[in-house]
C-alpha cells in the first residue's frame, strides 16, 4: 500500500501532462531494481504485488524492505523465480494465457501444500512443551480403551457410494474384527475381509496399495501390535478434530511404506484419528479414518462411529447401533470366499 501511495502522484501527472494522453511507462522507468518486470506497463505492478499477497496470504514487508522496497533479499529473489516459472508454464503450455497462477498452488498459504488433503486435516500441527514419549500416548489409548483378544461384533448402517452408480446410499452393516488384522465388512452385496494374510473385496483377492487401505479400516487398535508396526514415532504438535484437542504422533509403516499421523484426545488418550501418507511418483496421497462415539461394552471402549475418507474425498460413514464381543464367531468368517 506505501509502494502504490508513493508512485501514484507521479503517475497521475505524467498521464496528465499538457492534457494529452501519454504513452505509458515500463516498469522500470517508474521504480528502481526492476528485473522480471522489465518490458511491463508500470499500471501492471502494484495489482501484480496485490495478487501475490492475496494468494499468498502475506504483507508486503514480509518481502520487502519498508525501508527500501528495492532493496534485493532472499525472498525477493525466491519471488522473482517464481514468477518467471509461472509465466515458463503459461507460454509453453497455454499459449501465454495467464490459466496457472500464484494461486493455483499456493491457495492462501506461504508454501504450496503439494498433497490432496481431505477437507478439515491439516498436517502442520503446533508445537508443544511437555510432550510424553509416543510409546507412552499408545500406551494410553491401549488402557483407555482395555486390551482384549476378543472378537467384536457391530451392527449398524454404512453410508458410501454405490460401487456402481457411485450414487451415496445406506445399507445395514455387520463389521467383525479380531486380532491378527482379521476383519469382516458386510453392507448390502459389498463384503469385505481379511484373514490376517489375504485380503478380499467380494470373491477378489486384492493386492498392493488396495490391501494396505482395508487393512487399515480392518484395525482394532485394542491391544499393541498395531502400535508395533510404527517405527521413527516422534510427537509432532498439538491440533484439533473437530473441536477436540488433540496431540499427534507420527510414524513410519514398513509393511506399507507409508507415514500414519495419530491423533489422541488430550484428555480420555483415545485414538481420534489416523492419518496415512502415502507417497507416489506425482505426489502423496491421504486418507483417514476418525474414530468417534466411543462406548463402554463388555470391559472395553468401542468407538460406535468410525468415518473412512479416502483419498479422493469419497467417504464411509459407519453408524452403529449394537456391540458386543462374541468369542463363538468362527475363524472360517474372515476366509475369502471360494477358499
Amino acid at each position: 500500500m506505501l509502494l502504490a501511495l508513493a508512485t501514484m502522484p507521479f503517475l497521475f501527472a505524467f498521464a496528465q501532462q499538457d492534457g494529452q494522453k501519454q504513452k505509458e511507462p515500463m516498469c522500470e522507468e517508474v521504480f528502481a531494481n526492476i528485473k522480471v518486470f522489465k518490458g511491463v506497463p508500470s499500471s501492471d505492478l502494484i495489482p501484480s504485488m496485490q495478487f501475490m499477497a492475496a494468494s499468498l496470504k502475506m504483507e508486503c514487508e514480509d518481502c520487502h524492505d519498508p525501508k527500501d522496497y528495492s532493496a534485493d533479499n532472499r525472498t525477493k529473489d525466491t519471488a522473482r523465480q517464481m514468477i518467471l516459472m509461472q509465466r515458463d508454464i503459461n507460454a509453453k503450455n497455454f499459449n501465454n494465457r495467464t490459466e496457472v497462477t500464484c494461486m493455483t498452488c499456493h491457495r492462501g498459504a506461504e508454501h504450496p501444500m503439494g498433497v490432496a488433503m481431505p477437507e478439515g486435516l491439516s498436517l502442520r500441527h503446533k508445537r508443544f512443551e511437555g510432550a510424553l514419549r509416543p510409546e507412552q500416548y499408545f500406551a494410553n489409548h491401549v488402557k483407555a480403551v482395555g486390551e482384549d483378544s476378543k472378537i467384536l461384533v457391530r451392527t449398524g448402517t454404512l453410508t458410501a457410494p454405490n460401487d456402481a452408480t457411485h450414487k451415496v446410499e445406506s445399507k445395514p452393516l455387520e463389521f467383525i474384527q479380531a486380532s491378527g488384522g482379521k476383519f469382516l465388512l458386510s453392507a448390502g452385496d459389498r463384503k469385505i475381509g481379511s484373514d490376517g494374510s489375504t485380503t478380499w473385496y467380494g470373491a477378489m483377492a486384492m493386492f498392493g496399495e488396495p490391501v494396505a487401505v482395508f487393512q487399515r479400516i480392518g484395525r482394532t487398535w485394542r491391544g499393541n501390535d498395531d502400535f508395533a508396526g510404527l517405527s521413527n514415532t516422534a510427537v509432532s504438535g498439538q491440533d484439533t478434530v473437530g473441536k477436540t484437542p488433540v496431540v499427534a504422533v507420527r510414524g513410519q509403516r514398513a509393511s506399507t511404506t507409508s507415514t500414519e499421523d495419530l491423533s489422541f484426545d488430550t484428555k480420555t488418550g483415545l485414538l481420534l484419528r489416523a492419518t496415512n501418507l502415502k507417497r507416489s511418483t506425482l505426489g502423496t496421497v491421504v486418507s483417514t479414518v476418525d474414530y468417534s462415539n466411543y462406548k463402554g461394552v463388555d470391559g472395553i471402549k468401542v468407538p460406535m462411529k468410525v468415518v473412512v475418507t479416502f483419498a479422493d474425498g469419497q467417504q464411509w460413514i459407519m453408524d452403529f447401533k449394537t456391540a458386543k464381543v462374541d468369542a463363538k464367531v468362527s475363524d472360517d468368517v474372515f476366509k475369502k470366499p471360494g477358499n
